[in-house]
């Protein structure tokens, strides 16, 4: 019968081992303009057949993992990220360079695997912020400065922001 406690119970059962194995948290990075961050992954999949990194909703880079007669066929879906993603690690881990303002936002590594129900899927959220050396500042930055005038504020001053470091949560 359709709308009987057995028929909802088996639709959710069935839900269940359709969704995406997921490690758990969102995490957070941070990155300098003009740096770099990598995205660490761990995981526990033995049989990878395919890695799948993206921004937002664009994909980034596919990766088929290499087998005993073949290199790993990494493919940088634009022209323009080619020279900027790296995997040092070994791991597939993404390490992503020459850092801008675009490059914020949330990343996303699937791992599919034959032996695995779904994909394996960790998140991250990346926060590009600005260097502060000529002063400029955001919600992101803490400057402390010694001469403080009488009305608390210092303006920032090629001095003051030699020395100040940025602190992001």
């Amino acid at each position: 019968m359709p709308g009987s406690p057995a028929c909802f119970i088996l639709i959710f059962l069935l839900c269940q081992l359709t969704e995406p194995a997921a490690s758990g948290t969102l995490k957070k990075l941070v990155g300098a303009l003009g740096g770099s961050v990598t995205f660490p992954l761990t995981h526990s999949v033995n049989q990878i057949d395919s890695i799948v990194w993206i921004l937002n909703t664009t994909i980034l880079v596919t990766i088929q993992p290499k087998m005993a007669d073949r290199q790993d066929n990494i493919i940088v879906i634009q022209n323009h990220n080619k020279k900027r993603v790296n995997f040092p690690h070994g791991n597939y881990s993404l390490k992503l360079s020459k850092l801008n303002k675009s490059d914020s936002g949330t990343y996303r590594v699937e791992i599919y695997s034959s032996s695995l129900q779904g994909p394996f899927i960790q998140e991250y959220e990346l926060h590009v912020y600005e260097n502060y050396s000529r002063g400029k500042f955001n919600k992101y930055a803490l400057f402390h400065g010694t001469n403080t005038q009488k009305d608390g504020k210092t303006p920032p001053t090629a001095h003051i922001t030699r020395y100040t470091k940025a602190i992001c949560i």
